[in-house]
């Protein structure tokens, strides 16, 4: 953990005695705009009141923070102001750090975007991160409250991250008088993620099946028939972006707090077009992947954060079929993180038509067989119960004593099968029992109205990709089965030791 600035609520000596506390958000603290004094051991960037560097040298009566920089210009008064990009440095020892993940907060006073229609841009070591820019333009703190906001880092930025070096600029770009505060700034690298510990519930009128945004963050949930919805988020203030086609999208803010939930947003959507969200997947690592589709992004993270993504898919175009030979490479990499072991390659190569490591290493631990004793076909695509068959294998390999493919038969798995899809007697017999495990574990879903596509059919099908996974879809039900059934495993091995 990395901080920048005192939490004082802006030099405010009165804050701590009041129970300020920005990080549970509990007991909020009002900062009174004429209680303002120069902190000469400030950090540079915090306790001054910051305007953008395009605001007119003219008196700024709308914002009383405006003003006070007004007069501080004019001589009047020894207020701490500051006119231009306000800069935060962060400097620290990363020698060490291999960044899995990476979260910034920032202690924010009287930031009005949504008042005023003012229009932030945030730069990290001179980088766009609109991620952060689009919190603070829909922010309104009218109150002259401190508040924590966060944004979760996205993985293009981890070499900053790792550099030992962050500079963080916010500027103001329609020159609008809103004078504004940052009390310190927080860098959290590889945090437990059980932070999220705080659930908020709201409803989103006008359009059903609308899509919810948490900003700062790609992750998206889909209200319910009822319109509600339902996420976890971190204590301060949160911001959700509502939309559906057709609807213009629509925000809400809010203060969570720590131990219960104060803010039900419920955005309305009016009808007519919208505009574009923010895509998440152009943040994305270049170095992990060349191309990914946006609703990808948040999954892709997992598995890049889980290393999940085998060297063969690294720098590759998510967006097309995985084949057999890609999928035993990331399947080995979801058996090494559940079972917390490395994966072997056989001694002696069975196949005539591949001499894959990772293949090898797949067909060693029992989770890949080939298409015949001689053949393992490394570059044909794979279907989607192929997909199945081959994780439940990992689960199996993992959590069975003494499982392998020779003793399947002998081995059942402990699960309630849900109702059968619309497609079920196109799903092969040997593939039955893993499809249905791997959906009721909330790994692998259908395609839609009921249809899980086991496997192209058609000449027609087979030339569309039907039911052939892509390389992303492939990664998210890897990171979904580590995320759902690690807990298991990691019990397991813990009781495999103390038997």
């Amino acid at each position: 953990m990395v901080r920048v600035g005192d939490i004082d609520a802006c030099n405010d000596e009165n804050a701590a005695t009041n129970g300020y506390n920005p990080f549970t958000q509990i007991k909020q603290y009002l900062h009174s705009s004429d209680s303002w004094t120069e902190a000469p051991l400030a950090p540079e960037g915090t306790d001054r009141i910051y305007v953008g560097s395009m605001i007119e040298e003219t008196d700024a009566d709308n914002d009383s923070y405006s003003n006070l920089h007004y007069k501080w210009r004019k001589g009047e008064g020894n207020y701490p102001c500051a006119k231009g990009a306000l800069t935060i440095k962060m400097n620290y020892e990363s020698s060490s750090i291999n960044v899995k993940n990476a979260l910034l907060q920032f202690a924010i006073h009287d930031f009005q975007a949504d008042h005023f229609d003012a229009n932030y841009i945030v730069s990290l070591n001179g980088r766009d991160a609109q991620f952060i820019a689009e919190i603070l333009n829909q922010v309104e703190q009218e109150a002259k409250d401190v508040c924590i906001i966060s944004a979760i880092i996205p993985s293009s930025f981890y070499n900053e991250i790792a550099s030992g070096k962050l500079v963080i600029k916010i500027d103001e770009t329609n020159g609008i008088s809103d004078g504004h505060v940052i009390d310190f700034v927080k860098l959290l690298v590889n945090y437990d993620k059980s932070i999220f510990t705080c659930h908020v519930t709201g409803f989103v009128g006008g359009a059903a099946k609308a899509t919810v945004r948490l900003l700062g963050t790609s992750t998206t949930v889909t209200t319910d028939d009822g319109g509600m919805f339902t996420f976890e988020a971190i204590q301060g203030m949160n911001i959700v972006r509502a939309s559906a086609d057709g609807y213009i999208e629509q925000y809400d803010f809010g203060i969570v707090w720590s131990t219960d939930t104060e803010w039900e947003p419920r955005p309305f959507l009016p009808e007519r077009n919208g505009t574009p969200d923010l895509d998440f997947s152009k943040f994305a690592a270049t170095e992990a992947w060349s191309k990914a589709s946006g609703w990808a992004a948040e999954g892709l993270n997992k598995a890049l954060e889980w290393d999940l993504i085998p060297d063969v898919l690294k720098g590759a175009d998510m967006t097309k079929p995985i084949n057999r030979a890609e999928f035993a490479a990331v399947c080995v990499k979801v058996y090494e993180n559940l079972s917390s072991s490395k994966a072997q390659p056989a001694a002696k190569n069975p196949f005539t038509d591949c001499n894959d490591l990772e293949v090898l290493k797949a067909y060693n631990v029992g989770l890949a067989v080939g298409t015949s004793s001689t053949t393992s076909s490394p570059d044909m695509l794979l279907n989607c119960e192929q997909a199945a068959t081959m994780l439940t294998r990992v689960h199996k390999k993992v959590m069975l004593n003494g499982w392998t493919i020779d003793t399947d038969s002998q081995f059942k798995l402990d699960y309630t099968k849900p109702a059968p899809f619309a497609d079920d007697n196109l799903i092969s017999d040997w593939a039955k029992d893993s499809v249905y495990f791997m959906v009721a574990n909330n790994i692998i879903k259908g395609i839609g109205n009921n249809k899980f596509a086991p496997k192209n059919t058609t000449t027609a099908e087979a030339a569309s990709n039907y039911a052939n996974a892509t390389r992303e879809q492939a990664l998210i039900i890897a990171a979904n089965m580590v995320e759902n059934l690690n807990v298991n495993a990691i019990l397991k091995l813990v009781l495999s030791k103390v038997s």
